[in-house]
């Protein structure tokens, strides 16, 4: 699969220096790429569509729009796209928290940070598009996993709920947390499998779903589960589905 990219920095010399380092860093790693380069904000929208870059470098400290701001409306319509902050201030990482960066660069910036932080994406970016294949019915469906809020075994059947629809298929509640293998979902019950990035909080007997949704917590499982819930949380609530900024 190809990956696409655009770099966004007002300075010629910074936007060579990145595509070099990323072309470096696919060419070892055998990764086909496409890229392309914009130097201010306004360009980047000229540009833009939903969907149309896997990955975004994205200079903060740009004449007109910031890299900041560009960000911030970026994120109203694309949601998935990897995004990496590069900069020449350590100021700004709460912003990169709010609009979901991946990771937040320093200038200069070396060839092995690159590397590492390309590492770090590309596993997200795997991570992120991951699909669970099931069969319901006579169809063979493919389900993101980032689309999937909770699984519930009822009558040998097991109901996939995501946002929009409910998905039945007959395979068991064991088989597919082993298939999902991600540490976004937990077991929270004999009979149920739980999307954590779904939960607006937890209560002493159930999840609480961000759309109100009950789904109970397994007394014999309930001291595990909430450990690792307040595992992920921390985890969640310091890099928002990244790795700590590399400063």
């Amino acid at each position: 699969m190809k990956l696409s990219i655009l770099i966004c920095d007002d300075l010629a010399q910074d936007r060579v220096q990145l595509q070099e380092q990323v072309e470096d860093y696919a060419a070892r790693h055998r990764i086909e790429t496409e890229i392309e380069m914009v130097e201010s904000g306004t360009q980047f929208f000229a540009q833009f569509r939903p969907g149309r870059w896997d990955m975004i470098l994205m200079d903060i400290y740009m004449p007109g729009i910031s890299g900041v701001e560009t960000a911030r409306l970026l994120r109203k319509q694309d949601a998935d796209c990897i995004l990496i902050f590069t900069t020449t201030s350590v100021e700004h990482g709460f912003a990169s928290y709010e609009v979901q960066a991946t990771d937040y660069l320093c200038k200069p910036i070396d060839q092995q940070k690159m590397d590492n932080t390309l590492d770090w994406c590309l596993k997200a970016w795997h991570d992120r598009f991951r699909v669970l294949r099931v069969r319901s019915e006579w169809e063979e469906i493919s389900i993101p996993l980032r689309e999937i809020c909770y699984i519930e075994i009822r009558q040998h059947t097991a109901h996939i709920h995501t946002q929009d629809r409910v998905i039945q298929t007959p395979k068991g509640i064991a088989v597919l947390e082993q298939e999902i293998n991600n540490t976004d979902f937990v077991r929270c019950h004999r009979s149920f499998l739980i999307n954590l990035c779904y939960v607006a909080r937890l209560e002493k007997r159930d999840f609480i779903l961000t759309d109100g949704t009950r789904v109970p917590l397994g007394s014999t499982c309930a001291s595990r589960v909430r450990k690792k819930f307040a595992e992920w949380m921390f985890v969640s609530r310091w890099d928002c589905d990244s790795q700590p900024p590399v400063l």
